[in-house]
């Protein structure tokens, strides 16, 4: 990225999560490797225990659920925290809440199996940071699904390749993070559950 340098380079393990922290004017690039992956992204605003990232807030702000580059993300206190300056993807959602514990339970009857909302919790806890967690607060980078005729929620198999991303520019200092999607239950990640990359710029 011209006019800025690597401040941080993270490896997303596949079906893990991973949290950091993120400055005003930082630009945040998030890569799916392998293609047709999920990542699960949660953020709150630094120095404050109740402002994070809002889905829901986000979606008034820009009056559509499909965000495009140049569209901001803003809190629950309709305050700016992001804005997307890059993707190569397009197509990502902002309506369904991350999957968790017992999403396995009552959909398939599976105990114990990985969810966006652990790997999160699991990342928080790595950087000793006790933020209010809730599976509405994430979006859903580069998951493919649509609205069908009868306002039913319709996933399908994502289509972009590897190496695809996102960059957001920072707005606000943040605490970010963001899990590999361990979905493997319906086409969401291509019935392959893979790893991601995160990097941080930082202005030289």
């Amino acid at each position: 990225m011209d006019g800025y340098q690597i401040k941080e380079d993270l490896l997303v393990p596949a079906s893990e999560g991973i949290a950091t922290f993120v400055e005003k004017g930082d630009c945040l690039e998030i890569i799916d490797v392998e293609g047709k992956q999920v990542g699960d992204m949660m953020a709150w605003v630094c120095e404050t225990n109740n402002e994070w990232f809002s889905p829901a807030h986000t979606v008034t702000q820009n009056w559509r659920i499909k965000l495009n580059v140049g569209d901001l993300l803003v809190t629950n206190m309709r305050r700016e925290i992001f804005k997307i300056i890059y993707d190569d993807v397009g197509y990502h959602d902002i309506v369904v809440p991350c999957c968790d514990e017992e999403a396995y339970i009552r959909r398939y009857g599976i105990e114990g199996h990985r969810s966006c909302l652990e790997n999160i919790r699991e990342a928080l806890v790595r950087i000793g940071e006790d933020c209010h967690l809730s599976g509405e607060l994430a979006w859903n980078m580069f998951m493919k699904n649509k609205i069908g005729k009868d306002g039913e929620m319709i996933y399908e198999e994502p289509i972009h390749a590897p190496g695809s991303k996102i960059i957001l520019e920072v707005l606000r200092d943040s605490v970010v993070a963001l899990s590999a999607c361990p979905q493997d239950q319906t086409p969401t990640n291509g019935w392959n559950c893979s790893k991601m990359k995160i990097n941080i710029w930082k202005k030289k």
